[in-house]
């Protein structure tokens, strides 16, 4: 005696997963992605050392301007500028050596702000953005508070 067997039609979708999207393959793709050619495999190459890679030289002016803009994103910091006599545009100083690095800026911080506290806050965040940034060590930054100016808020009382 046979026993019965129930034969189902083979559904056309794909099978989907828990949260209802197409199950992936044993080979991590999708039954979309297998109609596409497999990418070229490229060669593997051997890593090449650090020294024979190249070097990369960042410019002061390039470190200058991205210590000015960390110091304009620190609250009540209204006005950075270049330190020394001839100041002609929106900068710091920054004076590099291999990869330690020396800011030197010149602040305007709204009236009335703890001065010491604003000045904490902008050595930290532009040593930190500067760091990320550049991967540069920042040894010390050197901040001048050059001015004090009432808010907005106050212009208008």
């Amino acid at each position: 005696m046979t026993t019965p067997v129930e034969h189902r039609a083979a559904s056309t979708e794909a099978p989907a997963d828990v949260r209802g999207l197409p199950a992936q393959r044993p080979g991590g793709t999708s039954p979309a992605d297998a109609a596409r050619p497999a990418p070229p495999i490229r060669p593997v190459r051997p890593a090449v050392p650090a020294e024979r890679r190249g070097k990369t030289d960042i410019a002061e002016r390039v470190v200058s301007r991205i210590a000015a803009r960390a110091a304009r994103e620190v609250a009540r910091v209204l006005e950075v500028r270049e330190r020394g006599p001839l100041t002609f545009g929106e900068r710091t100083r920054a004076t590099l050596d291999g990869d330690l690095t020396v800011l030197r800026l010149d602040v305007s911080v709204e009236y009335p702000a703890p001065l010491r506290q604003v000045t904490e806050a902008v050595r930290r965040h532009v040593a930190d953005r500067v760091s990320v940034l550049t991967g540069l060590h920042v040894d010390h930054v050197d901040i001048d508070v050059t001015g004090v100016m009432p808010s907005g808020e106050e212009d208008r009382r």
